[in-house]
């Protein structure tokens, strides 16, 4: 059989005919047919973007670079443009891999973009730099462009260093060269100044105002014992105590107020412990005026 046929991939199915009690007289099989692909018609272009001049076009034959450089700014786009062919039937390929390569040459940065074939697969690549800023950083310089091909189908794929390219953004994008050298070491420490607290008045005063606040419940204890205190009347009944130790808890809910709760949180411990207490308190009061009328 001698049919040449296109790359890519093919069933075939092989069939015995014969006696029919044989089962296994059909087989499928999957068949990878490779090519060897071809870069023609590979032109180089630098295009003015007001077309006030004509475009230079260089053409270049694989594998051969291309002599001098091309260069891309503000005011001209380069454009690459080639087609793909099978070097054994002569029919246009498109195969699954077709990308650009431009590798700066000073700092080793490397931007890849893929190459679209038109409806007449040639494909095309532009580079505008002001629409392609973002991708090289604004780094201007020299490049070298690569052009890589490759596809399952292709017995020989293809990497060519095609040519040098001088891309120039503006200097207001450019990146800052200080930043980019010190993007990775340690930064100047920053020293927080905080606001001095406010100078104290001396222990002697704090004291005296302690004392201020301390006297009346110190005159209170001093007239106990001077006049006496009346605790004839005191009983041990639950009412009586729970009322002495609700005031008590009280007291002692002012100092944690004082030191650790907020004012919700007291008025929530508060509200129980002056509940209790005011029931208790009556309790005590109803039971000391039935003793009084009693008597």
């Amino acid at each position: 059989m001698n049919v040449k046929f296109s790359s890519g991939y093919y069933d075939f199915l092989v069939k015995v005919e014969g006696d029919n009690r044989y089962i296994a007289n059909t087989v499928e099989l999957r068949v990878k047919i490779s090519t060897e692909v071809g870069i023609t018609n590979v032109d180089l272009s630098t295009v003015d973007k007001d077309q006030s001049i004509a475009p230079k076009t260089t053409r270049v034959t694989y594998p051969a670079k291309a002599k001098g450089t091309f260069i891309a700014d503000s005011h001209q786009n380069f454009a690459l443009f080639f087609q793909l062919v099978d070097v054994n039937t002569g029919a246009e390929l498109t195969p699954h891999q077709t990308f650009v390569r431009l590798h700066n040459q000073k700092t080793g940065q490397e931007v890849v973009f893929v190459a679209e074939p038109d409806n007449k697969n040639v494909y095309k690549f532009e580079l505008d730099t002001s629409e392609r800023k973002i991708e090289f950083d604004s780094a201007s310089g020299t490049y070298t462009l690569y052009l890589i091909i490759g596809d399952a189908t292709l017995k020989n794929p293809i990497l060519w260093n095609v040519a040098d390219v001088v891309i120039k953004f503006p200097e207001e994008e450019a990146p800052s060269t200080v930043l980019s050298q010190n993007l990775f070491t340690p930064k100047q420490e920053i020293q927080h100044l905080f606001r001095e607290p406010e100078k104290r008045p001396p222990t002697v005063v704090s004291n005296t105002f302690t004392a201020l606040i301390l006297s009346p419940l110190l005159l209170l204890f001093a007239l106990w014992i001077r006049i006496g205190a009346n605790v004839s009347n005191f009983t041990f009944a639950p009412s009586t105590i729970i009322f002495h130790l609700g005031h008590a808890a009280m007291l002692g809910l002012m100092y944690v107020y004082w030191t650790q709760l907020n004012m919700f949180q007291t008025l929530k411990y508060l509200a129980i412990l002056g509940s209790v207490t005011f029931l208790a308190g009556n309790r005590m009061l109803a039971q000391q005026a039935v003793k009084r009328t009693a008597h």
